[in-house]
């Protein structure tokens, strides 16, 4: 929890919830007093309420806390049209609350006064590779580098859906001293993301057979449609057409398929989305085989 006297205003920009619900409850923490949080703490969880009601709110002294807490929530974005009643309220706030406001983005350039931000974006990479492992520490069971990975391939970066992983991890892996990537592989199941991709990889390497049947059974297995398949051999194409941003983050079949993809003339990427756009039109006008088509996509990749 952090320490020293709590800001009289708050702005938690981004959209990694998790992030700016920790950023609440540790200025909760700081600022109301246990006992008094159902007088001291107000939450505005509807963008639309009356500007003059969170200003009555903010400007009321705290019961028994040493500030107040007011939470307006629920903004996608805070501008001065969105948050109309705090410039208002900045010309002479109450020393006795601490006022936070959570959006996903904030209008740059657009000054509010003296307010404290607190950034709540995505984590990724290594920042988000900390995250996990410290969690993991703090549940008593340490993770292994490579379980990390492979969870994030599973789950991907939203934090909540991570920790819940991470509680059935510690659960399951019982008496072992920590998490690794066998827990992770025998207990969390392959995400969409990472199911398409490992098929759109196996077709790229040569090996259509494989990719052919792990479509099938992706399908049968409720874990992928046509439509999301569809969408996936979409991006992959693209990405190895287009290139550009970094690759770091892909293992290195992904990456070693894409950089034989950017070989291709642009002749031929332009062949290829065409034909998925004919397979798209055609399965959506009810073609009797949809798999075949698919398997014919799939060909197109060696």
């Amino acid at each position: 929890m952090s320490t020293g006297e709590p800001p009289l205003a708050v702005l938690c920009i981004g959209t990694e919830r998790w992030l700016r619900e920790e950023a609440v409850q540790d200025l909760k923490g700081r600022c109301v007093a246990a006992g008094f949080e159902e007088t001291d703490f107000v939450r505005f969880s509807d963008p639309d309420v009356e500007p003059q009601a969170i200003l009555e709110a903010a400007r009321t002294s705290p019961f028994g806390s040493p500030r107040r807490l007011v939470l307006v929530d629920g903004l996608q974005e805070i501008t001065p049209d969105s948050a109309p009643w705090l410039k208002e309220y900045l010309t002479q706030p109450n020393p006795k609350s601490c006022v936070v406001i959570c959006a996903d983005k904030f209008e740059k350039g657009k000054e509010f006064g003296q307010v404290q931000i607190i950034r709540c974006s995505p984590l990724k990479g290594r920042p988000l590779e900390d995250w996990i492992s410290q969690r993991c520490r703090q549940k008593g069971k340490p993770i292994e580098t490579g379980a990390v990975s492979e969870l994030v391939l599973r789950i991907g970066s939203g934090l909540q859906a991570l920790d819940l992983a991470l509680d059935s991890l510690a659960l399951m892996a019982g008496d072992s001293p920590r998490i690794t990537a066998a827990d992770v592989e025998a207990l969390i199941a392959p995400s969409l993301q990472q199911t398409a991709f490992e098929i759109l990889d196996a077709a790229a390497s040569g090996q259509t057979d494989r990719a052919v049947l792990a479509l099938r059974e992706a399908m049968a297995l409720g874990r992928m449609n046509m439509d999301q398949f569809l969408g996936a051999l979409g991006w992959y194409l693209r990405m190895a057409w287009k290139g550009g941003g970094s690759m770091s983050w892909m293992p290195p079949e992904r990456r070693e398929a894409l950089n034989r993809f950017r070989r291709w003339p642009a002749s031929r990427f332009q062949e290829a989305l065409e034909e998925l756009l004919r397979v798209d039109m055609r399965i959506k006008q009810g073609h009797p085989s949809p798999e075949w088509l698919a398997d014919r996509l799939l060909l197109r990749l060696r």
